[in-house]
C-alpha cells in the first residue's frame, strides 16, 4: 500500500516515510529515555491517566519550563520526538461542528495524543507477558481495515463478527490469520460486549487477555476499559485515523503487522 495515501485526519505514523517502523523506533527510544530517569512504568501510566483528560492543565504544562514538572518534561520530550507524526490537528479541531465538539474522541488535543502514544507503549510493556500467558485471548479489529474493493463477507458467531478470509489483500484477513496461529480468537469489533466476554471466560476459570487495533484515542479507551476489569490488554494503533467517523467516508488504511508480531512473541 502506498504510504503517501495513508494520511489521517490528525496523525499518520508513516511520518512522511515509506513505512511506519520509524514511529515505533522513535517511541521505543523516547520511552526508554523517560524511564532512564528513575521513572516507574506503572506510576507513569497512572500519571498519564490522571491528567490526560485535563486539557487546560496539559496545555499549561506544555508551555512551562520542562524541568519544572515530570508531566511537563514528558510533554516536552514527546513533542520533540513524535510531533512529526501529526497531520493538521489545529485545523481539524477548529472545523468541528457543534455536535462533534461533544465527542471526546474527535476533540482529542495535541497534548492528549502525545500522552496517549506514551501510554500505549507503557501498557504494552507492562501487559505483554500476562497477555501471552492468558488461557483465553481475544483480538478486536476495526472494520475499517477490510478490503474496500470487495464486499466484506464476515458474519457474527453470536459474540461478534468473524473474518471469512474472502480477500487475500485484506488486512483483517492477514491479522486474523496471525491471531489464529497464536490461539487468539479474532473478532471484527461491531457489537461485542466486552463485559459479557470477560464474565463468560472467568466462569470457566480461565484467565483472559485482550488485543486491540484502533485509532490512537480509541485504542487508549479500550486499554483503559480492560484495565477496569483487570484484563491484561495490549494493542497497536492504526497507522492513521481514516474511517467514516473522522473523514466522512471510508478510506484505505493500514497497521504495522511487524509490531503486532513482536507483541505476540
Amino acid at each position: 500500500m502506498n504510504s503517501q495515501k495513508i494520511i489521517g485526519k490528525t496523525y499518520s505514523l508513516y511520518g512522511g516515510e515509506e513505512i511506519s517502523d520509524y514511529f515505533y523506533d522513535d517511541l521505543n527510544g523516547l520511552v526508554n529515555t523517560i524511564l532512564s530517569k528513575d521513572n516507574n512504568e506503572f506510576e507513569l501510566v497512572e500519571l498519564i491517566r490522571k491528567y490526560s483528560s485535563k486539557k487546560r492543565t496539559l496545555k499549561s504544562e506544555s508551555r512551562k519550563n520542562p524541568d519544572n514538572t515530570l508531566l511537563g518534561n514528558i510533554l516536552h520530550l514527546t513533542e520533540e520526538s513524535l510531533s512529526k507524526y501529526f497531520t493538521d490537528i489545529d485545523t481539524h479541531l477548529n472545523n468541528l461542528s457543534l455536535s462533534e465538539r461533544c465527542d471526546s474522541t474527535l476533540t482529542t488535543s495535541r497534548e492528549q495524543y502525545l500522552l496517549y502514544m506514551i501510554e500505549i507503549e507503557l501498557v504494552n510493556r507492562l501487559n505483554k507477558i500476562k497477555f501471552n500467558s492468558s488461557d483465553a485471548k481475544y483480538a478486536f479489529l476495526p472494520h475499517c481495515l477490510h478490503d474496500l474493493d470487495k464486499d466484506c463477507l464476515s458474519s457474527s458467531d453470536g459474540t461478534d463478527y468473524v473474518c471469512k478470509s474472502c480477500s487475500k489483500k485484506c488486512s483483517i484477513n492477514s491479522i486474523s490469520r496471525l491471531m489464529k496461529a497464536k490461539n487468539i480468537k479474532a473478532y471484527i469489533w461491531r457489537e461485542a460486549d466486552l463485559k459479557k466476554i470477560f464474565k463468560l471466560a472467568r466462569s470457566n476459570s480461565q484467565s483472559i487477555g485482550a488485543f486491540g487495533v484502533a485509532c490512537i484515542p480509541e485504542l487508549v479507551n479500550g486499554l483503559r476499559l480492560c484495565a477496569k476489569y483487570d484484563v491484561p490488554a495490549i494493542g497497536v494503533p492504526l497507522d492513521a485515523n481514516r474511517c467514516i467517523r473522522w473523514m466522512g467516508d471510508f478510506y484505505p488504511n493500514s497497521v504495522n503487522e511487524e509490531k503486532i508480531i513482536s507483541l505476540l512473541n
